[in-house]
C-alpha cells in the first residue's frame, strides 16, 4: 500500500501505492525500541543504579530527569537542554534494555533511519550533532564511571554507534521515546494529508500505547507522498513560528507548499495599526476592534520586518511603530512558550491553572485581535477548560450552567471556527475543534428547548464525518446519544404538530 522512495525534499519519503479516502488506515506499526523509562519503577531502577543507592523521596521520572545536568549554554543552547537530557536518558535505556539483546533486524531498521552527519551544512543539524557529542561525553564521564551503571557499559567501545542512535532518537522519536521505522519515513508538511493515532489493539479494548497507525486525513491519490504534521497545535500558527519550532525540535527548515507561499499568512493577521490606532500608553485595542463582531476591521499581516515597518494591503500604506511591534512580538513569544508548557503538562497528566489560561486568552485578544493565531489558540485552550468545568457542574449539581456562560462559549467556538477555516488547510477543522464542538453540542441539547437542541444538532452535523472516521468508540457513542436525544425531541415536536392539526380539523 506504500513504498519508501526519494522525496522532492531531498530525503526519503513514504508514497501511496493506491488511492486512500479520508479515514482510511494506511498502515499500523509497533515501536522497534522505546528509549525512555516506561514509568516510575523503571526510573527508580535507573536512578538507583546510576547514583548507587543515593535515591531521594519521590524518586521517579522527574528526579532522574533533574539529575542530568547539562553543560554550560555555550556548549548546549538553552533551547536544546531538554534534548541533551533526553539523549543521556536514551543512551542509558538503550544500553540497559537493548544492547546485546535487540534483534539484528530491528537494530538494522533502527540504524537505517535518518540522522544528520558531520558533513551537514545545516546550522540546525550542526547544533544537534554538537549536543550528541556532549551527551556521549556526559555518559563517559558520569555514567560509565558509576559502580552500578558502569557495569552496563563494561567493555563497550562502539561509541560511534551510540552517537548515531542518540541522533536517530532526537530526529525520529515519538512521545515516550518510541521509534517506528516506517512511520519515521513519513515527512512533515504544514498542510498534512494524514494523521497519527494510537492503536487500540490491547486486551479488553485498552489502547496499546506501543502501536501507532497512519490515517488518511484527506483524499490521497496513488503516487502521492504521505505527509503528517510534527507540530501539534503549532500547526495553526504563522510561518515564522512553525519554521522556528521545526528547526529547534526536528532540525530542518520547512519548505512545504504552505511555508513557501508568500501570500499564506492567514494566521498572522492583526488589526491594521493605521486604520485602528491603539491606546498610546497601553497599546491595547478598543473592544470594537478587538472582537470585530460586525466584521468591519481592516487587517494586516504581522511579520516584523528588519526595518520595523509594516505595509497594510487595506490602507495601501506603511507604518513604522517600533515599540508596538516589539510588544506584539513579545506576546507571540510568550504564547508560544505557553503552548509548549501546556503540551508538556498534558503529556505528564498535569493541569494548567484556569486563571493562567484566562489571563493568556485575555492578553492575546486585547493585543492581537480576532484573527491572530495567538488569540485563537489561547481562546481554544480556555474554552476547553471552561466546557469541562461546566460539564462537571452539571454532573455534580444536576443544574445547567448559566445561559450567559453557554452563550459566551458558543461565541468563542464561532470565532475559533472562523479562524481555522481561514487557514484553508486540507484536513478537517474538527481535528482541532472536535472535542469543544461536542462539548458545546452537549450543553445545547441538554437545555431541552427546541431552538437550543436544533442548534446543538447543527454543530454535531459539522463534525459527523470526522467523528465517524477518526474518533474512538467512546466518543462515537456520546455523539450517538446526543443525536438520539435531539431526534426524540424532534419527533415529539412533530407529534405535537400532528395532534394540533387533528384537533383543528375536528373543530372545522
Amino acid at each position: 500500500m506504500t513504498e519508501v522512495r526519494a522525496s522532492p525534499s531531498g530525503h526519503l519519503g513514504l508514497f501511496a501505492l493506491q488511492d486512500f479516502s479520508s479515514g482510511d488506515v494506511i498502515f499500523e506499526e509497533e515501536a522497534v525500541v522505546k528509549l525512555a523509562p516506561s514509568g516510575n519503577k523503571s526510573s527508580r531502577e535507573l536512578l538507583s543504579e546510576w547514583l548507587h543507592g543515593l535515591s531521594k523521596e519521590g524518586t521517579g521520572t522527574k528526579v532522574l530527569w533533574d539529575s542530568i545536568k547539562p553543560p554550560p549554554s555555550n556548549l548546549v543552547p538553552d533551547y536544546l537542554r531538554g534534548t541533551f537530557k533526553g539523549m543521556v536518558q536514551a543512551g542509558i535505556v538503550f544500553m540497559k534494555k537493548y544492547h546485546g539483546d535487540i534483534e539484528p533486524k530491528k537494530l538494522e531498521a533502527l540504524l537505517q533511519l535518518y540522522y544528520p552527519t558531520k558533513e551537514s551544512t545545516s546550522e540546525a543539524e550542526k547544533a544537534i550533532i554538537n549536543v550528541a557529542d556532549e551527551a556521549i561525553l556526559f555518559l563517559k564521564q558520569h555514567v560509565t564511571t558509576s559502580k552500578t551503571t558502569g557495569k552496563v557499559f563494561s567493555g563497550f567501545e562502539d561509541w560511534d554507534k551510540l552517537h548515531k542512535i542518540l541522533l536517530i532518537w532526537a530526529c525520529n522519536s515519538f512521545q515516550g521515546g518510541r521509534i517506528y521505522p516506517e512511520i519515521s519515513r513519513v515527512n512533515h508538511s504544514c498542510n498534512p494529508n494524514a494523521v497519527i493515532q494510537t492503536t487500540n489493539t490491547g486486551e479488553h479494548d485498552k489502547p496499546n500505547k506501543e502501536g501507532q497507525k497512519v490515517v488518511a486525513a484527506t483524499k490521497i491519490e496513488k503516487g502521492s507522498e504521505i505527509f503528517i504534521s510534527y507540530l501539534g497545535m503549532l500547526l495553526y500558527t504563522d510561518t515564522a513560528v512553525r519554521q522556528k519550532k521545526l528547526e529547534r525540535t526536528k532540525y530542518f527548515t520547512c519548505v512545504c507548499t504552505r511555508c513557501s507561499d508568500a501570500d499564506e499568512e492567514g494566521a498572522a493577521q492583526i488589526p491594521c495599526p493605521i486604520a485602528h490606532p491603539r491606546d498610546p500608553h497601553e497599546l491595547s485595542l478598543d473592544e470594537d476592534t478587538q472582537y470585530d463582531d460586525d466584521q468591519t476591521v481592516k487587517y494586516t499581516t504581522f511579520i516584523r520586518p528588519k526595518n520595523a515597518k509594516a505595509f497594510c494591503n487595506s490602507c495601501k500604506d506603511a507604518t513604522d511603530q517600533e515599540t508596538l511591534f516589539k510588544v506584539l512580538q513579545g506576546v507571540c513569544n510568550k504564547t508560544e512558550m505557553f503552548l509548549d508548557t501546556y503540551d508538556n503538562r498534558q503529556a505528564n497528566n498535569e493541569n494548567t491553572d484556569e486563571e493562567e489560561l484566562e489571563e493568556n486568552a485575555s492578553l492575546t485578544s486585547t493585543m492581537m485581535g480576532d484573527k491572530h493565531w495567538t488569540s485563537n489558540l489561547s481562546l481554544l485552550l480556555h474554552l476547553d477548560r471552561r466546557l469541562k468545568a461546566m460539564s462537571q457542574q452539571m454532573v455534580i449539581t444536576q443544574e445547567m450552567p448559566d445561559d450567559g456562560d453557554i452563550a459566551e462559549a458558543i461565541d468563542s467556538l464561532q470565532r475559533i471556527t472562523r479562524f481555522v477555516d481561514s487557514l484553508k488547510l486540507d484536513m478537517d477543522p474538527a481535528h482541532l475543534l472536535g472535542d469543544v464542538t461536542i462539548g458545546i453540542a452537549r450543553m445545547l441539547i441538554s437545555l431541552g428547548d427546541e431552538k437550543s437542541q436544533k442548534y446543538g444538532a447543527e454543530w454535531l452535523n459539522k463534525i459527523e464525518d470526522y467523528v465517524n472516521q477518526f474518533s474512538d468508540k467512546g466518543v462515537q457513542k456520546v455523539v450517538s446519544v446526543l443525536k438520539v436525544a435531539w431526534k426524540k425531541h424532534e419527533r415529539s415536536s412533530d407529534d405535537d404538530d400532528i395532534r394540533k392539526k387533528k384537533k383543528k380539523a375536528k373543530h372545522i
